[in-house]
């Protein structure tokens, strides 16, 4: 774990699902608590750093499944930036763009899913640096398998998830859980925060949540998701006045198919938002920028116009 600085700490509390006291394991024991279980997974959350990601820290289980968790944390999140800037220039959406896929991409390496993704969960650092909130939520719950509570937030859920009927996975009338969400459902909701930075205004906020979500399902039968979201909330102008690379960056990441959404993963997602393969390998030092006369075995220098071969 880094040590953390210049940042404070919160905590978020939640409930894990109880178990029946009348059922048991194959082998006749009594189940494991599923606040045990998420206490197992969360050991894996702490060794977890990126600038990106807000670090846990600790967890503590209380009575009745209760649990609490610990975490770097920073007041202002992109909800607030929101309310603060009445426009917000291509420039800074790139950056955060950019900024949320460096902590997607490693997320995703790391197998995870942050299926919890709003703006209120992407914090801004002291320095207005992006930082993930509550990433590790779906993993330490089992994709949402040991709580009574739906792990992401309607406007933002992809189309996939209402579909497959994982909006709220315990749901009796649903038999079986779903298969757990891939790295696209993240894009889509990273494509609706990111309209939501370019249109100045928070998707689908008028309506029930029943109607939210027969809304985005019925985004499969329209060929320009991002044209439509516009004139449905009144800013088409706002929309059509963006960079083409903006453009391309949104209508990419609000692809309703996921198998045709966001290219392969986010390399290209983050070319697109400003990404410079050979600049980062050049901060890292793996490509070293030298003058051709320093790359010389041994030399010394005696005049500015003369070199003294030092092989002698």
């Amino acid at each position: 774990m880094r040590p953390l600085r210049d940042a404070q700490l919160g905590a978020f509390t939640f409930f894990a699902s109880a178990l029946p006291h009348d059922v048991c394991g194959s082998n006749g024991l009594p189940l494991t608590p599923n606040s045990i279980k998420i206490l197992g997974r969360f050991q894996l959350l702490k060794t977890i750093t990126h600038p990106r990601l807000c670090q846990y820290v600790d967890i503590s289980r209380g009575k009745h499944e209760r649990l609490v968790v610990v975490t770097e944390h920073y007041e202002s999140s992109l909800n607030d930036f929101q309310k603060q800037v009445q426009t917000v220039s291509p420039e800074r959406v790139l950056q955060i763009a950019y900024e949320a896929l460096e902590g997607l991409e490693f997320m995703n390496k790391h197998g995870m899913v942050h299926r919890a993704l709003n703006a209120q969960n992407v914090l801004m650092d002291g320095k207005g640096k992006v930082k993930l909130a509550k990433f590790g939520l779906y993993y330490m719950t089992d994709h949402g398998a040991d709580v009574d509570f739906p792990i992401g937030y309607p406007s933002y859920l992809a189309p996939e998830v209402i579909a497959q009927g994982s909006v709220h996975p315990r749901d009796p009338s649903q038999g079986e859980n779903p298969l757990p969400s891939g790295p696209k459902t993240d894009v889509w909701s990273l494509g609706v925060l990111l309209f939501e930075l370019c249109a100045g205004r928070r998707l689908l906020q008028n309506i029930e949540i029943s109607e939210r979500l027969k809304f985005i399902i019925t985004l499969g039968c329209i060929d320009d998701i991002v044209t439509v979201l516009a004139e449905e909330h009144g800013c088409l102008d706002a929309i059509r006045e963006l960079p083409e690379n903006v453009l391309t960056l949104l209508r990419k990441c609000l692809t309703f198919l996921p198998s045709r959404r966001a290219i392969d993963e986010v390399y290209h997602l983050w070319c697109l938002a400003g990404g410079d393969l050979e600049k980062e390998l050049t901060n890292k030092e793996i490509i070293q920028s030298k003058p051709p006369v320093c790359t010389l075995p041994k030399y010394c220098t005696t005049h500015p116009f003369y070199l003294v071969d030092c092989f002698r």
